[in-house]
């Protein structure tokens, strides 16, 4: 099926469903959330990100983020189920479910952009019926609540940056129908928590060109980790698990405010007070995202 996929420049002037009548802010200020992010100044789009990774988007790319869900879930897990992807960001995860053979997607998201970049990718599917896009919040109950349970939710690197992680969790997971699967990516909490919520809000709190020189440092610690491992520095841009790249995955780290962490222990234990079961967990370390799935019993 990706052999189908035709990756040409789309147009940005969007006017099905109206996607091009969303006023897109610059600034965003949070007034609530995890403690030490209160009254903080977000100038970094989740979406701007994605939209721009998603021109970059190939067939090896879909491949790769295909390969990562089957290795999860399994071909047949996914064949003839619902899903819905909270936080879609650039829509390749939720592209992935619907070339494996799910009956249908949800997408969603709250950043306009990343509305955007996930309809672009619609498009080049031939729109099919059964994949929907929708702009909205997981912190909006009302919103949700609009939405059928599904039989896989998934949200990846998603609820953490909400600016109320444990209200994110508890209202995506209410999106989870009896029977079904729940599989979140969530940040790991260590000691370094300060640092690096200290390099986020310098980013965000930088002029465009003062974004591009802390991207610009970034870079040369990760060319030179390069040279000391016996690798060619100028090759640092690789392409990571679940589609994506170094470059995007690095700007979407230095500017993912809000930003808030728990341990794994914590996540489980949230969860299964919920009523949820671990089916299975890949730990990572401080910073990293802890990968969970979990089932809810029929």
């Amino acid at each position: 099926m990706c052999g189908r996929f035709f990756f040409e420049q789309a147009a940005r002037e969007r006017t099905e469903s109206g996607f091009n009548k969303v006023f897109y802010p610059e600034k965003f200020f949070i007034t609530g959330g995890a403690e030490m992010m209160e009254k903080e100044v977000i100038t970094f789009s989740f979406g701007q990100n994605w939209r721009s990774f998603v021109d970059t988007v190939s067939e090896d790319a879909v491949s790769r983020a295909m390969k990562d869900i089957e290795e999860w879930l399994g071909r047949a897990t996914i064949e003839g189920k619902t899903v819905l992807d909270i936080g879609c960001g650039s829509g390749i995860h939720s592209l992935c479910f619907y070339m494996l053979g799910a009956k249908e997607v949800v997408s969603m998201d709250v950043d306009p952009y990343s509305v955007e970049s996930t309809q672009i990718l619609w498009e080049k599917a031939e729109k099919p019926s059964n994949w929907k896009i929708l702009h909205g919040s997981v912190l909006d109950k009302d919103f949700l609540n609009t939405i059928e349970p599904r039989e896989i939710v998934y949200s990846w690197g998603v609820l953490h940056h909400t600016g109320s992680m444990w209200e994110a969790i508890e209202n995506a997971s209410t999106r989870v129908k009896r029977g079904g699967l729940f599989w979140i990516a969530i940040y790991v909490k260590g000691p370094n928590y300060p640092q690096h919520l200290a390099l986020k809000q310098s980013y965000n709190r930088a002029s465009k060109l003062g974004k591009k020189i802390i991207e610009r440092k970034e870079i040369l610690k990760l060319m030179h980790q390069r040279w000391k491992n016996g690798e060619n520095p100028l090759d640092w841009n690789q392409k990571v698990e679940r589609g994506m790249d170094t470059y995007h995955d690095l700007v979407d780290w230095l500017g993912g405010l809000p930003y808030e962490v728990a341990s794994t222990e914590e996540i489980i234990n949230f969860c299964q007070e919920r009523g949820f079961q671990l089916e299975k967990i890949d730990e990572a370390g401080e910073g990293g995202n802890a990968k969970y799935l979990f089932s809810l019993p029929a």
